[in-house]
């Protein structure tokens, strides 16, 4: 690897975030939700590193989970979107793929279709994030056309979708869970309610499945300090290297647009990596990144491949130092803080121009 623009994927990180999951819920089963490529970490590495401890995993399309199956992975997977033809539900049959059914259209094609085998079904109910999902009064009568239909198999669950898990203590998450208790009280079905924030903050919401995904990545989906989300460890350390150093007098300025002027005197370092990469086009003059220990400011717009920041005052700077973008020590959030974004987008968005290297110490894989 010639340019030293990369992510590096700490798998033992993620295997210790899954591990904290499901010691929070000890009662409950924990599904790995490893969609959009494992939140921009790799899905095949991820899947591989968990296989021996999660007993399914979940993502959003089927493309993602035939991706998955072609590449070895035999687990139990959950297509969260469901699928929207009868072919496509052919399809899952014949991979061995448990479907979300969140619509009426859906509910009709397992009713209609002819299926090599049958499919385990997740059904889910709009418990006010008014997204995805069946009216609550719809639910029992759909249990029954399930429980009717030779294409599912017996065990259903019911599941639902947080809108406001990462606000400990909301009131609209508590008027969810009462929405979703009533509409399953008596029925003889799985249910599954906790996400990230419902695994680590609401344990009222602990069901016999949790499906954590923002957690196992090592970040925290609160704005606020939360003690169970402390032991989290962040799994990404996106980093790329300088690649040139100048002297900049006072009242120069730097970049596209001459957006960052200095007051006095200053070092800029030049780093590759920009927009391109995924790095945030919109983070702001004194955005923080890390070079030899020490936290060097954005200075100047983002382009396409290239950030420049001020290194004035910290030693020994050199070309073909390493430079950290977020990871151990920044995290993301804090990025994305800066730049009016979430760190969800900002780890997704890593593009398929940087590599990402897995590393696992049960493999000693690099």
């Amino acid at each position: 690897m010639h340019r030293k623009c990369a992510a590096l994927v700490d798998l033992d990180a993620i295997r210790a975030n899954y591990a904290l999951a499901c010691r929070l819920a000890p009662e409950s089963r924990t599904i790995a939700v490893i969609k959009a490529d494992a939140y921009g970490h790799g899905a095949v590495d991820v899947a591989h590193a968990l296989r021996g401890t999660a007993p399914a995993f979940a993502v959003a399309i089927i493309d993602e989970a035939l991706e998955l199956r072609k590449a070895g992975i035999n687990k139990p997977l959950l297509v969260m979107e469901g699928v929207n033809s009868i072919s496509a539900l052919e399809c899952a049959a014949e991979q061995k793929l448990a479907v979300v059914v969140h619509n009426d259209k859906q509910l009709d094609d397992l009713q209609r279709a002819r299926l090599p085998a049958p499919v385990s079904v997740w059904l889910k109910v709009d418990t006010g994030m008014h997204r995805l999902g069946l009216a609550p009064d719809d639910v029992a009568g759909a249990v029954s056309q399930l429980r009717a239909s030779e294409n599912c198999k017996d065990s259903i669950v019911v599941c639902t979708h947080l809108a406001s898990a990462d606000v400990p203590g909301s009131a609209f998450t508590r008027q969810q869970l009462d929405v979703f208790d009533s509409c399953v009280a008596g029925m003889d079905v799985q249910q599954s309610i906790s996400n990230s924030g419902g695994i680590l903050a609401c344990p009222a919401s602990h069901r016999d499945w949790n499906r954590p995904g923002y957690m196992l990545y090592g970040i925290t989906p609160f704005s606020d300090e939360v003690a169970s989300a402390s032991e989290l460890r962040p799994a990404m350390t996106l980093q790329s290297e300088v690649i040139a150093i100048r002297e900049v007098a006072a009242s120069e300025s730097v970049g596209y647009g001459g957006r960052w002027t200095a007051s006095s005197a200053a070092t800029i370092a030049t780093v590759a990596i920009g927009y391109a990469d995924g790095y945030p086009r919109h983070a702001p003059n004194g955005t923080p990144t890390m070079v030899n220990g020490c936290v060097a400011p954005l200075a100047g717009v983002v382009s396409m491949d290239l950030i420049t920041i001020d290194v004035t005052g910290i030693e020994g700077v050199r070309i073909g130092d390493i430079v950290t973008l977020w990871g151990e020590g920044l995290s993301v959030n804090t990025i994305a803080n800066a730049a009016d974004t979430i760190g969800y987008e900002l780890l997704t968005g890593v593009t398929s121009r940087v590599p990402r290297i897995s590393r696992d110490s049960s493999s000693n894989q690099q």
